[in-house]
């Protein structure tokens, strides 16, 4: 799948709160874990609400623990809610019964063994692992990109 062959080689890329700049051979980048979904939309050219691309709706105005109603708002305005996990979806994860952290699903092998790729502070760069119970209790919603969600430029 595209989405998570992309996110892939995020992983390795430094975190730096509402950075948007993927690791290179000569620089680690800098991003959090809204700048890795906007980075893999960006690289695939996919779009958001009416078709225009996803990253044109990029924001920057959120703190190190967003509020949550607005990343759950974006969420529900540009991707679909989704009633099963599968590879390539966006998973919002909540601290503190705030929903305010994004990852990638990679691979999906039972309902308590999935794989996510995504960055926080606490792992000081982009990672991809599988869940630990404690994790996927956080998990507050499963959505994906948009059917045909791909931008035609």
């Amino acid at each position: 799948m595209k989405i998570v062959t992309t996110a892939k080689t995020w992983v390795g890329t430094k975190y730096h709160h509402q950075g948007r700049l993927k690791k290179t051979d000569i620089h680690l980048g800098g991003v959090d874990c809204f700048g890795l979904v906007m980075g893999v939309a960006k690289e695939l050219g996919i779009a958001g609400m009416g078709g225009k691309p996803l990253v044109q709706y990029d924001r920057f105005d959120y703190a190190m623990f967003p509020d949550g109603a607005r990343l759950k708002e974006f969420l529900d305005k540009h991707l679909n809610l989704a009633n099963k996990i599968r590879s390539g979806d966006i998973m919002l994860f909540s601290f503190f019964g705030n929903p305010q952290h994004l990852g990638i699903v990679s691979n999906v092998i039972a309902d308590d063994k999935i794989e996510i790729i995504h960055c926080y502070s606490g792992s000081g760069m982009v990672v991809q692992h599988y869940l630990s119970p404690a994790w996927i209790r956080m998990i507050s919603g499963i959505y994906h990109f948009r059917k045909h969600s791909i931008c035609t430029k």
